[in-house]
């Protein structure tokens, strides 16, 4: 094949020279610049995803226009396009902890498949649609979907509009003691996100390291302010709100200890109501 019909191979270099009736001699003349641009997307094919991007740019190829003159631009690949979007749609949070791969979950496209799950959905629906004032305390075995269920309802919230906080209990408290002494101003603007959220996600509470800091200072603080203010709060854990109880009663030497826990959990009872939620561990 002539050197100058190889980038018509490419369907968009092919539909631009069809739509402005390039000559042969106009393609000739033009070879070297429709090859680079052929040669870009080229790099495209059969690529799954920006992590097997090879552009000198990821997410960046070469594309062509025509205004009179030839015309070669950059454009953003689709897989760009996506992250980007989520990317925006990730900022939109006042604070989270969701993973990139499930912000396009919602509920208007999570998959149910067991009763427990549905009679979740149906809660977290009414929670959408302002039916409920009253958070939730979703207890259950690992992996049945408590998660899952929860970060469609805050993105579905979010995309509504509302200032939402998804918090992963066991790193948002590593992060604010890391940042207590080092970015003190960090501590303080992490802290008023959370208090002042509309609605706040707790993930997987009772899984951090119990003490004074995380149980008094950190938690206490945050629900103690929401309950006042009577904020929407949801919770997620592996443990029941009794055992809960005693997972922060943790000092059996400290008479004030037991004090400090219920204190706490009576915050957690005025938030939510519990819903236990049932089934089997889908991650296995």
């Amino acid at each position: 094949m002539d050197e100058w019909k190889l980038p018509l191979r490419d369907a968009l270099i092919k539909e631009v020279a069809e739509k402005h009736r390039f000559s042969d001699q106009f393609l000739k003349d033009h070879t070297q610049t429709l090859l680079r641009i052929y040669e870009s997307r080229k790099q495209c094919e059969g690529c799954k995803g920006l992590y097997m991007c090879t552009q000198a740019k990821k997410g960046e190829r070469l594309s062509l226009d025509y205004d009179g003159v030839l015309l070669r631009e950059v454009e953003h690949c689709p897989y760009k396009k996506k992250n980007d979007s989520l990317k925006d749609f990730k900022e939109s949070y006042v604070y989270s902890d969701i993973s990139e791969d499930l912000l396009g979950l919602d509920l208007d496209n999570i998959e149910l498949e067991e009763t427990g799950v549905k009679g979740l959905f149906l809660q977290c629906y009414d929670i959408y649609e302002g039916k409920r004032d009253k958070g939730l305390y979703i207890s259950g075995d690992l992996g049945v979907g408590k998660t899952y269920m929860c970060i469609a309802l805050a993105n579905s919230l979010v995309k509504k509009g509302k200032k939402v906080a998804f918090v992963k209990v066991s790193d948002f408290i590593n992060d604010l003691r890391r940042s207590l002494s080092s970015e003190p101003g960090r501590y303080d603007r992490n802290m008023r996100k959370l208090q002042d959220a509309d609605v706040l996600i707790l993930d997987d509470i009772g899984s951090e390291s119990v003490s004074s800091f995380s149980r008094d200072d950190v938690l206490f603080t945050i629900l103690d302010y929401r309950m006042e203010h009577r904020l929407l709060t949801l919770f997620t854990s592996n443990l029941n709100r009794s055992d809960l109880l005693k997972h922060y009663t943790y000092d059996k030497n400290d008479k004030s200890s037991a004090m400090k826990a219920k204190r706490l959990l009576e915050r957690i009872r005025i938030l939510s109501d519990e819903y236990v939620l049932e089934g089997k561990n889908k991650r296995k």
